[in-house]
């Protein structure tokens, strides 16, 4: 029999740390939803395994490499049996890509210093907890489906052309890119009693649904919130975040969300997770393993050009203070100044190639495979159509992140997520990693 053990912790910042997720600076001044680590540690035999969410954007090799050393002295669970997942959050807590710093602001750079340190004891402390209450337990797999919450936000255009985030009803739109995951797979765990402890829950969609300055893990609490007052304040929700690096909640049909609509999205999803997991099966084997393995994948290639042209925007656009940077280009001389910042810092800090981890953890006949990085929709179709069994969950952003990861014919200026910087691996990356992952399963 297995045994499972759950624990959460609260980790929200300080007022007045740094928000990551966009262009401009922000700074905390509210909390909209606490934010959390929530851990689960599996046990069969002798061996152990421990899985980590993290309400925040992208995980970071320095600060994973902490949480898990901190891990392996406390519990003995080896770096190759932990997996470090973030939720990506977009208004969490305050780490961020190299080259989109807050060398400009001293107050949100010193709250991050000064927070690191702390939430890496938090987050390493909370699968230590998990692992202090393990017991007996039973673990169930089902998969829902949850639409009308999830959509590509890159279309094609009339002029044949694809684009990312379109103008809201354009009548320019032909149709998108492609189709989002709707799957909504979950792993229920209950007790010798029968009694629910905590699920493994797993959805594609960015949660980028709240802007602003208030604190929240987006849909992502909503969702924990919902089923902890069907199953009791105990229960514990591992959310793992699918293929979503072309996924938002963006419908672009209409002209607007509305204000609430993290929260109809986390309602959505516990609905169906609750539903789901009445008619969940049993899982037979008991046997757990994990393997967590390491490609070198090459940095994007950028043209000489395309360097040429960001450096001279950088020396003859002059950057105005207190404008709203954004992708659907609100101020299109600033935002074009934002991303060849980010192109040259990152051509100037970044190695010719990285080594990006894959990981594939199997319980019993259920497997977990881990991509780093913001992967497109149509890898995890790959790595699922490979697995072939329907009893697995495609997780992203887990161990390390390198910017998006796009199909290989998704490659335009007009493609955000495959401008060099955003997208830092070479076009056949996710193709090699979903490969690897496939590969991988025992």
């Amino acid at each position: 029999m297995f045994e499972f053990g759950f624990y959460e912790k609260e980790i929200t910042p300080p007022l007045g740390s740094g928000i990551p997720g966009y262009f401009n600076i922000r700074r905390s001044c509210d909390v909209l939803d606490r934010l959390y680590a929530r851990a689960v540690v599996v046990k069969s035999g002798e061996e152990k395994l421990a899985i980590l969410s993290i309400d925040g954007l992208h995980p970071k090799t320095d600060i994973c490499a902490g949480i898990a050393k901190r891990i392996t002295e406390y519990t003995g669970i080896g770096r190759k049996n932990i997996m470090i997942a973030f939720t990506h959050s977009h208004t969490a807590i305050p780490f961020r890509f190299e080259g989109i710093a807050f060398e400009d602001d001293e107050i949100a750079a010193d709250s991050i210093k000064g927070y690191i340190d702390v939430f890496t004891r938090l987050v390493a402390d909370c699968v230590t907890l998990a692992n202090l209450r393990l017991k007996k337990a039973s673990a169930h797999f089902g998969k829902g489906e949850v639409h009308g919450i999830s959509f590509c936000r890159d279309y094609f255009m009339k002029n044949g052309t694809p684009q990312t985030n379109p103008p809201r009803t354009s009548p320019e739109i032909v149709k998108s890119v492609t189709e989002s995951d709707k799957e909504l797979p979950i792993l229920m765990i209950k007790d010798e009693m029968n009694n629910p402890m905590g699920a493994i829950v797993g959805f594609a969609c960015h949660a980028d649904c709240v802007s602003g300055e208030k604190l929240t893990g987006d849909y992502v609490s909503v969702l924990s919130k919902e089923l902890k007052k069907f199953y009791g304040e105990d229960f514990v929700t591992i959310f793992l975040l699918g293929c979503s690096g072309d996924v938002n909640h963006f419908d672009v049909s209409k002209e607007s969300d509305l204000d609430d609509h993290y929260i109809i999205m986390g309602k959505k999803l516990a609905a169906e997770a609750i539903k789901t997991a009445e008619y969940a099966k049993e899982l037979e084997k008991t046997q757990i393993s994990s393997q967590l393995e390491y490609i070198t994948i090459a940095r994007i290639e950028v043209e000489k050009e395309k360097i040429e042209d960001a450096r001279n925007t950088i020396a003859t656009i002059k950057e105005k203070k207190g404008v709203k940077i954004s992708a659907d280009n609100t101020d299109p001389e600033q935002y074009k100044l934002a991303m060849a910042k980010r192109l040259v810092n990152f051509l100037d800090s970044t190695p010719e190639s990285f080594d990006v981890p894959v990981q594939c953890i199997q319980i019993g006949e259920f497997t977990i495979y881990g991509f780093n990085s913001e992967i497109f929709t149509e890898f995890g179709k790959i790595v699922k159509e490979g697995d072939g069994t329907g009893i697995n969950l495609v997780a992203t952003l887990c161990n390390e992140a390198f910017g998006y990861v796009p199909t290989r014919d998704m490659f335009y200026d007009t493609i955000y997520e495959s401008r060099p910087g955003s997208s830092r691996l070479d076009k056949e990356a996710g193709y090699i990693m979903a490969e690897k992952l496939i590969s991988m399963k025992q």
